[in-house]
């Protein structure tokens, strides 16, 4: 017997607590109501580290991405929904027979994924015609949850943050303002 029990037990844990936070696309039917617009993500993929990372100006082979919040299972999640998926759910909610007004969208979405998790993944998605109203202590939760564009903006900083100058002071370059002639 070893000892390594806690390995796997760590990892199903670890594994259960992301994905309360966060939708992941699995293989077959996966449920949600869209609660906001989708912010473009631009991505490359990085060899080196197998994973995306944020795309910069210039890189090759940039994929988009589309960030929003999403309802499932009654829990708030961050999603990052395939290009391919964000153009269906856009067809669909710019169809006047579907009567769509505005954000959260009442109609559950369903996205089929075959082969998930994979390269050559594809994805089917649609509307239920059926509306459910989102019930109002999730709205209240939602406004105060940060936009799509403020996820990404987050993303974008993570990555790249903002290199802070310290410009010094005249003081301490011993520098009077009153000898300057403007």
């Amino acid at each position: 017997m070893n000892n390594f029990e806690w390995v796997d037990e760590t990892e199903e844990t670890r594994d259960e607590e992301f994905a309360k936070g966060y939708l992941k696309i699995q293989e077959g039917s996966n449920k949600f109501h869209l609660l906001t617009s989708c912010a473009p993500l631009y991505q490359v993929w990085s060899q080196g580290e197998s994973k995306y990372k944020i795309a910069e100006k210039g890189d090759k082979g940039v994929s988009v991405k589309g960030v929003c919040l999403v309802l499932q299972d009654g829990v708030i999640k961050e999603a990052t929904l395939a290009y391919t998926c964000v153009k269906q759910i856009k067809a669909f909610l710019e169809n006047p027979e579907w009567e769509f007004e505005d954000f959260p969208c009442e109609n559950v979405v369903t996205i089929n994924a075959k082969n998930a998790g994979q390269k050559e993944v594809e994805y089917n998605t649609t509307l239920s015609p059926k509306k459910t109203p989102i019930p109002n202590e999730i709205l209240v939760e939602l406004s105060k949850r940060p936009t799509p564009q403020d996820i990404v903006e987050k993303k974008k900083e993570k990555v790249a943050p903002a290199k802070q100058i310290d410009y010094p002071s005249g003081a301490e370059e011993g520098i009077n303002p009153d000898d300057i002639p403007f």
